[in-house]
């Protein structure tokens, strides 16, 4: 029973999505404050720059299992 007739389900939220905003929560809250005062060497933002590129893969690699296993409801034999 739905109470507010403006609420809304949120849609279905896939890896990249869910990974892109959070990232870009640690990047408001974290990152862009310390880097306006300086506080990341070069050396820090390098690596932060790394897993940020690792993390987008890992979520890359989930959206695509999710979009194999949303197939293999449609189509029992996708894979033969």
């Amino acid at each position: 029973m739905n109470i507010n007739p403006d609420f809304s389900d949120a849609p279905d939220l896939d890896a990249e999505t869910a990974m892109q905003a959070c990232m870009d929560g640690i990047a408001e809250i974290l990152l862009e404050p310390a880097m306006a005062k300086d506080e990341l060497s070069m050396d820090d933002q390098t690596l932060l720059g790394i897993i940020g590129m690792t993390m987008k893969t890992i979520a890359e690699k989930a959206r695509a299992f999710e979009a194999l296993q949303d197939g293999s409801d449609q189509n029992k034999h996708f894979r033969n």
